[in-house]
């Protein structure tokens, strides 16, 4: 039976997460869209209008209906994805459609926030030593960041990573699920470090500007000293050279004259 095959009707939403079970990682809650805010929130502010899975061209987003599913109360009727049957693709449609901010309007595929892929090792080709596998790593959305290469070998699981279930979908021996986290890192945190970083380029750009100005000014100062100081020589040359044919002049003049000097009278 293929991936896509294999959810059962209804309430195969929670056999994803059979792995977490049995390495006593199970989370609460349902994989959600990207943007999703965390889970309190989300469905709180989640309207069950269905926009979401409507804009997903994938057709990952599902909506967790029927009570013989076990979606009761605030749950039912919200979207969430099997990532085992079809991950979310990151293509970033979802968020801009959601009317209620359920959703945050996010478009950047590493801001999606779902949740978060963990590896068990017990299971894991490379952490078994059967054969090296990569194929988590070659699928990756966010490869080199998200998911990387320990060592330059062994494919792991990074903080970037945004949950988004591909590596779950494409591990063929089952040894990646996403723990459902979504707004694990709030927008707040993630402003504060995107200030940290604008405030540090702010520094730098204005260290460079001062270096730059310094620079220049020096280079302003050094032209009007070479300037000033070629002025004063042109004037002293000027100067000396007048002196010295003024006294020659002088000399001339003396020479010249009956009775003095050199000339009879």
């Amino acid at each position: 039976m293929s991936a896509s095959s294999s959810q059962p009707e209804g309430g195969g939403a929670l056999s994803p997460a059979s792995g977490l079970m049995s390495s006593g990682l199970m989370p609460s809650g349902l994989l959600r869209p990207p943007g999703a805010r965390a889970e309190a929130e989300f469905r709180a502010r989640c309207i069950h209008c269905g926009k979401c899975a409507e804009a997903c061209p994938y057709g990952s987003i599902r909506m967790a209906a029927g009570r013989m599913a076990g979606f009761l109360g605030q749950v039912r009727n919200t979207p969430y994805i099997h990532a085992k049957s079809i991950p979310c693709w990151l293509c970033m449609k979802c968020p801009p459609v959601c009317p209620s901010g359920a959703l945050r309007p996010v478009r950047d595929m590493a801001r999606a926030d779902m949740g978060m892929a963990v590896l068990l090792k017990n299971r894991c080709h490379n952490w078994v030593g059967t054969v090296l596998c990569r194929t988590c790593y070659d699928k990756c959305p966010l490869r080199g960041t998200a998911m990387v290469l320990e060592g330059g070998d062994i494919p792991a699981v990074a903080d970037a990573c945004v949950g988004c279930g591909v590596c779950e979908h494409v591990c063929p021996v089952d040894a990646i699920v996403v723990r459902p986290d979504a707004g694990r890192r709030t927008a707040s945190n993630m402003d504060e470090v995107a200030g940290r970083r604008t405030a540090s380029n702010m520094d730098e750009v204005a260290e460079r500007r001062t270096a730059s100005n310094m620079d220049e000014d020096a280079e302003r100062r050094t032209a009007s000293d070479v300037d000033e100081d070629a002025g004063r020589r042109t004037a002293s040359n000027m100067d000396d050279v007048a002196g010295r044919r003024t006294a020659t002049g002088k000399a001339d003049v003396a020479d010249a004259t009956p009775g003095r000097g050199g000339n009879p009278a």
